[in-house]
């Protein structure tokens, strides 16, 4: 037999319309799938991770020094959440996952960083250079300040990237996506945007000084030099 409490709470539901009651136990079937898919993910987002090769070596969410991978091949290296202090030269990181790392302030050079993910990285006052950032994955990255002199984008993604005062010299961003990214106040000088796309990008007081326009054509002006009107890709 059913202890009392029971067969009071049946007693109430028999009183309750059924389709009051095939949508409350529907809703809680809902919240319950959605409780194991969030435990499954780990309470987050699959976009809040970034693209790792298996196999590769970890140093997720570490404080790893730029000497300790100087010179060094790992590509595929795995540093989301880690965060890089010092200088970093001639290294072979390509392909690697820098997911929400801190490059606030990091030197590299001549580090190969082709086909990376950095995307949501924080790299304030960064200083990149001879850089290759092929193909690179840089939407949403915060560098601000930073110097980029000789770094390869060619076709990286820096959609809705902070690039703001950034000062750009003899890069190569051709076919880069750079739509709804922030480039006020920057400056790109010597540099080739042939086939960029910057749809929606913010360019109020960005320095244009010998550039390659979106469309081919040489940024120009009497008194100041600007893409304007040929930052459409040439079909």
């Amino acid at each position: 037999m059913l202890p009392v409490r029971a067969r009071n709470v049946l007693s109430v539901l028999d009183r309750v319309p059924l389709r009051w009651r095939v949508a409350y136990f529907v809703g809680v079937a809902v919240l319950v799938v959605l409780a194991a898919g969030n435990s499954l993910t780990g309470g987050g987002s699959r976009e809040d991770h970034g693209r790792t090769c298996p196999g590769a070596t970890d140093l997720t969410g570490r404080t790893v020094a730029g000497v300790d991978l100087s010179q060094q091949q790992l590509p595929c290296l795995n540093l989301e959440r880690s965060t890089l202090d010092g200088t970093v030269q001639e290294a072979n990181l390509s392909r690697a996952n820098l997911h929400r790392a801190h490059l606030r302030a990091l030197w590299l050079d001549h580090v190969d960083l082709s086909g990376a993910d950095l995307t949501d990285a924080s790299g304030e006052q960064a200083n990149l250079t001879g850089v290759k950032l092929e193909r690179a994955d840089l939407r949403r990255a915060v560098l601000k300040n930073s110097r980029l002199e000789n770094v390869g984008l060619q076709q990286a993604r820096l959609g809705e990237t902070n690039l703001r005062a950034v000062a750009f010299t003899r890069s190569d961003l051709a076919g880069a996506d750079v739509r709804n990214a922030d480039l006020t106040g920057a400056s790109l000088f010597d540099s080739n945007l042939r086939g960029a796309r910057l749809d929606g990008a913010k360019l109020t007081r960005t320095i244009w000084s010998n550039v390659i326009c979106p469309d081919g054509t040489k940024s120009a002006g009497t008194e100041r030099e600007s893409c304007d009107k040929h930052l459409t890709p040439a079909r």
